[in-house]
């Protein structure tokens, strides 16, 4: 059996990525030729599942291809779980230090969080006498993501998808409640007692979301990073539609934003149904995320600080239930397939590449915009984050605005 990973469409210094979790008997062998030279490829027992991956920044434009071939040598079986590959993006992998990015072929594919432009295409062959059966995968839920990712059990020191949470002599069996037994979630009843346990968190979010928060000095300048491109986003917005939405909705309705969400909402968090007693308790939120470029207006969505600060930058799909989908349809008059959808503001998109000259000759040069912190200039830190909104537009995906960024520096000089 082989299975080719096809990587196309990138551009130079995108991160792209494969992977895939597989199983298989101990007549089977395997073999990972192509792509990076760094790699993750484990060797557990045919006990455990295995996983293979990696991921990297293109040094070119180049298509890649990357097959792994698990040959029989007598009669034997195998499983595949997730076959994945093409452009990685995330708010984490986007924004960190390089030398966090170092060892980030150690993660896949957990963290392999694909784009959907179609970059990447996976292909499965097997030969003709193979047969096709189920092998049941062990999957564990990450309190920070929310994936349901791959564990070992009952050999829990082959890890996946999470590490052990208590891997000394004398700390085994695991008795932490909600580190060492896994509850299935068709059927509460059945309750799986680990030996060395899993961590919470997947290896992914523990290295993103657990450990950087104990490293203040990174901490507070993502902080800043991400308040200065937020506080960008909003301006650009404000000048794309002729005025801050605040300002927009008081012209148009002759209320304010604020207390008219906030009634209707109910004057509660819409997410936990905490009561807030005045719009000032409130924490308005985008709804759909400014990160995509949608502003805060009629259909923000009413939290209280916890939840807010839980949402995030997330899209309304990926933290609500379908059921809370369907209320928040009805409340803001989003439809609910849009609701489902995680795709950028093609209106302001459109608002912006009709304006491309303004852009480059007068936003990207006020003060704000080049001012310099650690290195990075905020206009820069735009262009590049507007790029990455560029790339999931079903209408504008092809636009490279960073090139066009530099093609227009070179011009000047």
């Amino acid at each position: 059996m082989t299975v080719t990973f096809s990587i196309a469409g990138h551009a130079k210094g995108d991160l792209i990525g494969y992977g895939v979790w597989f199983w298989r008997t101990a007549a089977v062998t395997y073999t990972l030729q192509g792509g990076s030279d760094k790699r993750t490829l484990t060797e557990y027992g045919d006990a455990s599942w295995n996983k293979a991956g990696s991921m990297w920044p293109a040094p070119d434009t180049s298509p890649v291809e990357v097959t792994l071939t698990l040959t029989a040598k007598a009669k034997g079986a195998v499983a595949l779980y997730a076959p994945m590959c093409g452009r990685v993006q995330h708010k984490y992998l986007d924004d960190a230090r390089p030398e966090l990015m170092r060892n980030m072929y150690q993660f896949a594919p957990e963290a392999l969080f694909i784009s959907e432009d179609g970059a990447g295409e996976v292909v499965i062959e097997a030969a003709e006498d193979a047969s096709s059966t189920d092998l049941p995968v062990i999957l564990k839920s990450c309190n920070r993501c929310g994936r349901f990712l791959p564990v070992n059990v009952p050999v829990e020191r082959d890890q996946l998808s999470f590490s052990n949470h208590c891997v000394a002599d004398h700390r085994r069996p695991c008795k932490h409640a909600t580190f060492g037994r896994l509850r299935n979630v068709e059927d509460a009843k059945e309750v799986l007692q680990l030996d060395y346990g899993y961590q919470l968190e997947c290896r992914f979010c523990k290295k993103f979301e657990v450990n950087a928060a104990h490293n203040p000095q990174r901490t507070s300048a993502q902080m800043k990073e991400d308040g200065a491109r937020r506080r960008a986003f909003e301006l650009l917005l404000a000048e794309l539609y002729g005025g801050t939405p605040q300002l927009r909705y008081r012209h148009e309705k002759g209320t304010e934003l604020a207390d008219d969400v906030w009634k209707r909402f109910g004057c509660a968090c819409f997410n936990c149904g905490a009561k807030l007693p005045t719009p000032r308790d409130m924490h308005l939120d985008h709804t759909r995320p400014l990160a995509l470029l949608w502003p805060l207006d009629g259909t923000a969505t009413v939290l209280c600080g916890s939840c807010n600060s839980e949402k995030r930058d997330r899209a309304p799909s990926d933290f609500y239930t379908p059921a809370k989908l369907a209320a928040l349809a009805k409340i803001t008059g989003i439809p609910p397939d849009d609701l489902a959808k995680t795709h950028p503001n093609e209106e302001a998109l459109a608002l912006l590449l009709r304006r491309l000259d303004w852009f480059f000759g007068e936003f990207l040069l006020r003060e704000e915009m080049t001012k310099e912190r650690d290195g990075k200039i905020a206009g820069e830190l735009v262009v590049k984050a507007l790029q990455k909104v560029l790339a999931r537009s079903g209408q504008h995906k092809g636009m490279n605005l960073q090139a066009e960024y530099d093609r227009r520096r070179t011009q000047k000089r």
